[in-house]
């Protein structure tokens, strides 16, 4: 399955994409900023950080040209990332680079890559983090969606009714989202909810707006009633499911 429809639209929309993608990824990222090298303060398109890697900083530069581009850039931009400190340098491309540009950048710790070539590099990185995030969206509904958990006998027989309307619109929707995996997002389309999803960005989005919908719609349904707290907790077997999560994209 692809992983998002959006291509950039011009030289702007394409630094935000990449800046939106990367800190979607777990990363921090800024576009632009202005950062210090050991020649002076330069301006780069996408400056990142990360807490937890190996790789603490690098530098994305973007071009939206409508050539390739050629090697005096790969040469400039390869003396910047050497000059700042900075682990490595991605330079993202619309139209990919000359044969001299790729020549440059060989053996260097400069990678080139097109709209494209950018989205598979983070594509691992970035689907973690959205499975992460969804788990965490759809946790209260692990709740919600179980007889045992509620205080149905708190409810008047209106809202039991309600309760009962609610299950029926967003349970479905909820076990779907309890499908999705690493492994089935290798899948070139998913079918569910009546939709069939053909980018993990369209799958994703839906999942978030349905899920936190039908968790509004559900607290404020029980609003004024007794649910102990630690019900909502990160525990049991959602944190069994995140844990197996992180250990098959470890081995993967």
């Amino acid at each position: 399955m692809r992983l998002t429809d959006e291509t950039p639209k011009d030289w702007r929309n394409l630094q935000d994409l990449v800046c939106k993608y990367l800190n979607e990824s777990g990363y921090h990222a800024v576009s632009p900023k202005t950062i210090e090298t050991v020649r002076g303060n330069v301006e780069v398109d996408v400056y990142v950080t990360a807490k937890n890697e190996l790789i603490r900083t690098f530098i994305c530069e973007c071009k939206y040209w409508n050539t390739a581009v050629p090697k005096e850039k790969i040469h400039a931009f390869r003396t910047v990332v050497q000059d700042s400190g900075a682990t490595i340098g991605i330079f993202i491309a619309k139209e990919g680079f000359q044969s001299g540009a790729i020549e440059a950048a060989r053996c260097s710790n400069v990678l080139l890559k097109d709209w494209d070539g950018f989205l598979e590099l983070i594509r691992e990185q970035w689907i973690f983090h959205q499975l992460l995030r969804l788990k965490h969206i759809t946790r209260p509904l692990s709740v919600y969606t179980d007889f045992l958990d509620v205080p149905l006998d708190q409810l008047e027989d209106a809202k039991k009714k309600q309760y009962m309307d609610y299950l029926q619109k967003y349970l479905r929707t909820y076990i779907f989202s309890r499908e999705i995996s690493k492994t089935k997002l290798q899948q070139d389309k998913i079918e569910g909810c009546n939709t069939v999803f053909s980018s993990c960005r369209e799958l994703f989005d839906f999942l978030e707006k349905e899920c936190t919908e039908a968790v509004e719609a559900f607290k404020k349904l029980f609003e004024g009633c007794s649910i102990e707290a630690y019900k909502f907790e990160c525990g049991g077997y959602m944190m069994l499911e995140m844990m197996e999560d992180i250990y098959n994209f470890q081995l993967m």
